[in-house]
């Protein structure tokens, strides 16, 4: 039996593997809106054993040094990486990736959305008072519409606290227990 007659080794296998999982982070990437590259340089990081440098990320990736810098500022804001120091490094950064999506779900549920509901709560509450009281059939529509918004605003601030304060465990039975009930 000749060698192309044999089984992958186990460093063939791993990189098919990851590269598998790399090629489908550049899909969801895509999916959000992102470029694939953003993918890509997120899975490298979720297989890194360590923290990685930029230099490190454009030597593995071979990207531009600006398109890599670009997305890491985008994915840290995004909550999928973080910035590091390491001591003896002096002020160089090196980039981590969060592995535990539901964190990354609850930080952008906490830090964007909720931002949003704030602040669309604060202007739907000065359209109402600006609403509350006149005498016009069209202003009284217009502020059922709003308060009809307001509503669920509420709802989803509710949602958003519920969501940001449980664990990934205690909604899975939560809902399990729903569904059967």
């Amino acid at each position: 039996m000749d060698d192309s007659d044999q089984e992958p080794d186990i460093d063939e296998r791993r990189e098919r593997a990851r590269e598998e999982v790399l090629d489908a982070m550049e899909r969801a990437a895509e999916i959000y809106g992102l470029s694939r590259s953003y993918g890509r340089l997120y899975g490298l990081l979720f297989f890194a054993e360590e923290p990685m440098s930029l230099d490190d990320l454009v030597e593995r990736s071979e990207y531009a040094k600006s398109t890599v810098s670009t997305a890491m500022n985008s994915l840290q804001r995004l909550h999928l990486v973080h910035r590091r120091s390491i001591p003896g490094e002096g002020k160089k950064a090196f980039y981590e990736a969060e592995r535990d999506f539901w964190t990354v779900f609850q930080e952008f549920l906490r830090r964007e959305v909720r931002r949003e509901v704030d602040t669309m709560i604060r202007s739907l509450d000065r359209a109402e008072q600006h609403l509350d009281g006149l005498d016009d059939e069209q202003a009284q529509r217009d502020l059922e519409k709003i308060r009809q918004l307001r509503r669920m605003y509420d709802r989803s601030q509710s949602l958003i606290d519920i969501l940001t304060s449980s664990s990934l465990d205690r909604l899975a039975g939560l809902l399990e227990r729903l569904r059967r009930d």
